[in-house]
């Protein structure tokens, strides 16, 4: 039996030599697709993700039933596929971040170029990314061509030009989910020093802005990615920021039990704080015959100030004090507003409160930042006599 095997082995060497070189008879691609997406307006390329980005539909004449093939769009907002057979295709953008075109056939060959002129989402205009001490701190405005919100903007960091919203080391990101007007000018930072375990210093790294329109399945639009070495870091100071009061005078201040007065007793800058009694609730209030222009936005702004309570136990932290800020004069109308209780993490002595304007609440309409005048902070559910001091009041960024 084993030697009518041997005989039988070079027949069948035969069939699987003849059958291989029967399938090596098939057409290799012998086409190519490329091209770019321009922005019809600008005449610049429409950039993209390369991952999670705009796709190009192909479907290919002569064959019931054909899947469909898709090409990914680069970061650079370029394409190209050299792996296609010569034959008509339908050819329609997919997933994208521009208004839709219509589908065209087209005849593709051994250099094909189809260029796509379109409409982006939305334009990232006068895009600037800078470092600032320990910050890079990204400004830009947007035009939107389409009457739906933007969802979202955002600063993203990688080693690799790809970088984008799939594709980052660190992100900083706002939610607007509002309409923009052109004039706008958004900022966006990254912090150095607080993400040295992935942003190491003396390093490049590719910065990029994107923002993202509301629309259903749309993809992120981008200003191009710009390579900034991030220098030295600096150990953290605290921001001197812009002074909302010094606290080095009673004028305009009222609350507590009789008039306020200016106490010498370790103040935590300059010569005086603030001083009120109180056997039990409080309101303390300052109105601003000048108002103050903060110098500071509402994604990054903070309000801070030192606050001096002298038995934490007889409040009950428990029950909704509030911090106020007003552009309106009053409490209540054009209001900013922080609740007043444990989350603070009070101690009986001075503390630092640090407020972040992004987290507050909005009453009575929008504030201006530009025109604050009024101050109120207020506990109700005394139960005891204390001794509050206020100084050091001050607005800056933080990121």
């Amino acid at each position: 039996m084993k030697r009518i095997r041997l005989y039988f082995l070079p027949f069948f060497l035969g069939l699987f030599v003849f059958y291989s070189c029967e399938l090596d008879n098939y057409d290799y691609p012998d086409a190519a697709l490329t091209g770019s997406i321009i922005d019809s307006e600008t005449n610049e390329l429409i950039e993209s993700d390369i991952i999670n980005g705009t796709t190009i539909k192909l479907i290919e004449h002569g064959y019931d039933p054909v899947s469909p093939q898709y090409l990914r769009v680069k970061n650079d907002g370029t394409y190209a596929n050299t792996l296609l057979f010569s034959n008509t295709y339908t050819v329609q953008p997919d997933q994208r971040n521009f208004l839709q075109i219509d589908e065209q056939e087209v005849k593709i060959g051994k250099d094909t170029q189809l260029d796509f002129r379109v409409t982006p989402y939305i334009r990232v205009k006068d895009a600037k990314i800078v470092k600032e001490g320990n910050n890079i701190i990204a400004t830009f405005r947007l035009q939107q061509t389409t009457p739906d919100a933007v969802a979202k903007i955002g600063l993203y960091a990688h080693s690799q030009s790809i970088v984008g919203e799939p594709v980052y080391l660190i992100a900083a990101e706002i939610a607007l989910n509002r309409q923009v007007t052109g004039e706008e000018t958004f900022k966006v930072a990254i912090n150095v020093a607080r993400n040295t375990a992935l942003l190491k210093p003396n390093q490049s790294y590719y910065f990029r802005i994107g923002a993202v329109s509301s629309i259903a399945g749309a993809k992120f639009n981008y200003a191009s990615a710009q390579l900034i070495n991030v220098g030295e870091i600096s150990p953290e100071i605290e921001p001197e920021g812009t002074s909302f009061d010094k606290c080095e005078s009673t004028e305009g201040w009222a609350g507590g039990d009789g008039d306020p007065t200016l106490d010498s007793d370790n103040p935590q800058e300059g010569n005086h704080s603030v001083r009120f009694q109180s056997g039990g609730g409080f309101i303390i209030q300052k109105n601003f015959g000048q108002p103050v222009n903060a110098n500071v936005g509402l994604e990054y702004g903070v309000l801070q100030f030192h606050l001096y309570i002298s038995d934490v136990s007889v409040i009950n932290w428990d029950w909704p004090g509030q911090i106020e800020i007003t552009s309106s004069g009053n409490p209540d109308s054009q209001e900013l507003h922080w609740n007043f209780m444990s989350q603070l993490r009070l101690r009986n002595g001075w503390n630092k409160v640090v407020l972040k304007l992004s987290e507050a609440e909005v009453s009575g309409g929008n504030i201006d930042l530009a025109a604050i005048n009024f101050f109120r902070i207020y506990h109700l559910d005394v139960q005891g006599p204390v001794e509050i001091k206020i100084d050091n009041m001050k607005f800056y960024e933080e990121y």
